[in-house]
């Protein structure tokens, strides 16, 4: 019988080369083939099967950059049309341009370069009838849009009695120009103020 010391060192002894691959054939894990070599074939080096893992299909770059080019030009188209007013007057040969094409050029709207020179509220009295006299001046180098008018009426404790405003065809007369041009334009405003006793007034132009 085997020594007790001797089958210990023998169960301790590693396991050589041979009996590794019959205990995997013995288990399962090892296959016949995968010990079967080839002169000249590496397993390990073959190609993957077709179609398990084959590369990405990479994708067109043309429709993205013809989406970003039609959307910079209409980016482009839309400041154009909003800016067309004081593009005109900046080059002439663009505004000429936008009339053959039907474009209305819009007048200047730049509340800045407009202001109220003198005004006079007159009362007459037992009437109730009011009477604004005033002067605006547009002090821009070209014609603009005529401004609205806004006209508040204040007690003597300087409290709003009543406000208005009024649109250029309410306190424009019939013969005026259809531009604000530069310069002084006088105006005249008959007002109705029946049951009010306004001690003064305040004039504000704007652009709505």
């Amino acid at each position: 019988p085997m020594d007790p010391l001797d089958a210990i060192l023998e169960r301790q002894k590693p396991a050589s080369p041979e009996d590794i691959k019959q205990q995997g054939l013995e288990t399962g894990l090892l296959a016949a083939r995968d010990l079967t070599e080839i002169p000249g074939f590496s397993r390990w080096s073959a190609a993957p099967l077709e179609g398990l893992a084959s590369a990405p299909t990479p994708r067109a770059l043309w429709p993205f950059v013809l989406v970003s080019l039609l959307l910079i030009l209409a980016l482009a188209l839309q400041a154009v049309f909003h800016f067309r007013g004081e593009l005109s007057r900046q080059a002439p040969a663009l505004g000429q341009l936008f009339s053959q094409l039907g474009l209305e050029i819009p007048l200047p709207r730049q509340a800045e370069w407009i202001s109220i020179e003198a005004s006079d509220l007159q009362v007459e009295n037992g009437s109730g009838h009011l009477i604004l006299l005033a002067t605006l001046r547009n002090r821009a180098p070209y014609p603009q849009q005529w401004p609205a008018l806004e006209l508040t009426l204040t007690d003597t404790y300087d409290a709003v009695l009543v406000r208005k405003v009024f649109p250029p065809r309410e306190y424009l007369p019939q013969d005026a120009a259809s531009a604000f041009k530069p310069g002084d334009t006088p105006i005249r405003l008959d007002l109705d103020a029946q049951g009010m006793h306004p001690a003064g007034y305040r004039l504000y132009l704007f652009y709505p």
